[in-house]
């Protein structure tokens, strides 16, 4: 199962962690839920770097993907993250077996 957890702070979101694989196709088979997601992740983080002034750590490794804005987050960075979980949620809506939200403060 894929998880997408994204961090609020005084009610905006100010970065995500996704961790997991959705297993929804076979070993060696293309796995269209896994693809989905993380088109929308490397989506948010490229815009977040090459379209904002916003400076963020980010961390890439085994299948988990960071972003967390370290400056006070730009409407365009709040744009591109409530973009990512629109996105992610209508995934989860079709395919929620393989695909979990969490909210953390």
């Amino acid at each position: 199962m894929i998880t997408l957890v994204f961090y609020m702070k005084d009610g905006k979101c100010c970065g995500f962690h996704c961790t997991g694989h959705a297993d929804y196709a076979k070993k060696g088979r293309d796995d269209i839920v896994c693809a989905g997601v993380s088109a929308l992740v490397i989506n948010c983080v490229n815009s977040i770097e090459k379209l904002t002034e916003d400076r963020a750590d980010i961390e890439q490794a085994d299948g988990s993907v960071f972003c967390m804005i370290k400056s006070p987050v730009s409407t365009e960075s709040e744009l591109f993250l409530k973009s990512l979980r629109l996105g992610v949620e209508y995934i989860s809506k079709e395919y929620r077996r393989y695909v979990r939200i969490v909210e953390e403060e």
